[in-house]
């Protein structure tokens, strides 16, 4: 069970750096779900080889959906990197240039320019990290919001029904709306995590701490993130089916909106 959630963005460059978040949690939200992947690790073994570009490519949307579904398995193998693109005829009119950026894309899992491409009209760029890290550019950010909303929902919700017997009926999550986490964008940009290992019922309500780490990420190992401050708790109400950010008075430095 997920213990905690980490979201730091660059709006600068619409790049989402997260641990808690899975490659299956990305395929079963987006809605711009992609046409073909160009996979940016030179010896994937996955996918059929492009000449063009020396690189893999993965075509049409089943054989992506089937992708997605073994990367699970294919962890500590291949590394999970990859670009979206439209067209193939378009892939083939790529300078030598532009598919050298892309190798520096893929090697440095940075970009030197715009992640987003003309001729590829991709809408992601994907790339699994170190320590269960995974970093994505996203052309919309509301698709991220999206994933992100699911992924809290459910784990609220697997908290929420971990005891629960056989014969109990589950208790139904309301989904977080796109809008509220919205509202926490400011905070995303400071690097923030929500700590569901501190969660408990109190009077009908389910407590999310929200601590910043910024982008000390070393501070995700174990639980060193709760000696940070606590900037804001995200609440759940059991009987209203409501959630609600509640900013820390004593931390009013840092606006929500």
């Amino acid at each position: 069970m997920t213990e905690s959630v980490y979201v730091h963005i660059d709006t600068t460059s619409n790049a989402v750096l997260t641990k808690g978040l899975t490659a299956t949690d990305f395929a079963n939200s987006i809605v711009h779900f992609p046409q073909n992947l160009l996979l940016l690790d030179p010896s994937a073994s996955a996918g059929e080889y492009e000449s063009h570009t020396g690189l893999k490519v993965i075509r049409g949307t089943e054989n992506i959906q089937r992708f997605f579904s073994s990367s699970r398995n294919r962890r500590g193998f291949d590394e999970l990197k990859w670009i979206d693109f439209t067209d193939l005829t378009m892939l083939k009119e790529l300078t030598p240039l532009e598919i050298s950026e892309l190798l520096y894309f893929g090697h440095m899992k940075t970009h030197l320019h715009s992640p987003f491409f003309y001729k590829l009209q991709n809408n992601f760029v994907y790339f699994d990290l170190n320590d269960q890290l995974n970093r994505i550019y996203y052309r919309y950010l509301d698709e991220f919001y999206r994933i992100f909303a699911s992924k809290l929902s459910s784990i609220l919700s697997d908290k929420i029904n971990v005891k629960k017997s056989f014969f109990k009926k589950e208790t139904p999550v309301e989904k977080i709306s796109v809008e509220l986490l919205k509202e926490m964008r400011n905070l995303m940009q400071e690097g923030i995590i929500f700590s569901f290992d501190q969660v408990g019922l109190i009077d009908g309500e389910y407590r999310i701490p929200i601590h910043v780490i910024e982008d000390y990420v070393w501070k995700l190992k174990g639980t060193r993130y709760r000696e940070e401050e606590i900037i804001a708790t995200l609440i759940y109400s059991v009987t209203d089916r409501h959630w609600q950010l509640v900013e820390d008075a004593d931390l009013s430095y840092l606006p929500l909106k």
